[in-house]
């Protein structure tokens, strides 16, 4: 068995072609009305929770591996040339006539009702009306890919429930990797429960995981809440939730890429302090990293698009 490399994660899940969308109202806004607008396009670019993720570890100084199988579509093509150009090791990405590619449009506009800002999400797929995500299969895919890994990680991240997916948390939990599970939904109950089996740390959200009562049967998993505009709280060991508040910002731009930051620092935070189990993690170190994720995530705000705190440095 390799050796557990504390800059190394490994990443599978869900990718998108993210296209970020501002709306413009030249002749004024007005309540309730059919408002005539212009839009534009303002960021092009891999994104969804894996894609993301897998672009800002890098940026935060730890090693992260996508595990990704795109199609041959100018989108497929340009999300692994994403990944690459924003530091992730590629050698997992691979393109195909077989591959999956969604494409996300994200608008940014103004409530109809309240003025408010908006946002809504629209995804399909190159030539299709419909999202196409292409997983790791379980019968053979999953097991070859671990077979032939060279390297333990840190630390695994994913955010689907797919049986593949859970197959490699699985195994690479028997290796002593911290795995970390986001689901991007938890409308599959019994997949979501699943998911949380396979892994030491989840982070959901209050609003898609309304009753977290299942929490309570478990004595060796970290769970991390998000609240929105609340903050985040995290429970231990079942040993209760405790709340860390939102750092303030005067200055929100755009907010959609803040749960994926507060996620990136947490990891890279574990990954600098060498914790490989959760039985060794501790409410103080615990709290150290949610408030430096948070903090991270709070700075991301004032910035457009989910990687605008990155691009702004080059």
């Amino acid at each position: 068995m390799a050796q557990i490399d504390n800059k190394k994660v490994l990443l599978s899940g869900n990718f998108a072609f993210d296209t970020i969308v501002t709306r413009e109202y030249p002749e004024g806004f007005i309540l309730g009305k059919n408002n005539r607008f212009t839009e534009t396009i303002v960021g092009e670019c891999v994104g969804n929770t894996c894609g993301n993720v897998s672009c800002m570890l890098p940026y935060l100084g730890v090693e992260s591996y996508p595990i990704a199988h795109f199609d041959l579509s100018q989108q497929g093509l340009q999300m692994k040339d994403d990944l690459h150009r924003y530091g992730a090791d590629v050698r997992f990405v691979q393109n195909s006539e077989s591959g999956g590619t969604t494409l996300l449009l994200c608008t940014h506009k103004r409530d109809k009702n309240t003025g408010e800002h908006a946002t809504t999400f629209r995804a399909t797929s190159p030539g299709s009306r419909f999202p196409k995500r292409k997983y790791l299969r379980v019968r053979d895919e999953a097991p070859a890919f671990i077979e032939s890994l060279d390297f333990t990680p840190f630390l695994y991240f994913y955010d689907a429930a797919e049986a593949g997916l859970r197959y490699l948390a699985e195994e690479l939990r028997k290796r002593g990797t911290l795995v970390y599970f986001e689901p991007e939904s938890a409308a599959d109950v019994k997949k979501f429960i699943k998911g949380v089996e396979v892994s030491d740390i989840v982070k959901f959200s209050h609003e898609k995981v309304t009753d977290a009562s299942f929490i309570d049967q478990y004595n060796d998993k970290l769970f991390i809440r998000t609240l929105g505009s609340q903050g985040v709280e995290f429970n231990l060991r079942g040993e209760g939730w405790i709340k860390i508040d939102a750092v303030p910002n005067d200055n929100v731009v755009d907010w959609e890429g803040a749960g994926d930051w507060f996620s990136s620092q947490f990891i890279a935070c574990l990954c600098e302090s060498g914790i490989q189990s959760v039985k060794d993690m501790t409410i103080e170190n615990v709290r150290a990293c949610a408030e430096k994720a948070s903090e991270t995530a709070s700075r991301s705000i004032s910035y457009m698009c989910s990687k605008g705190m990155i691009d702004s440095t080059r």
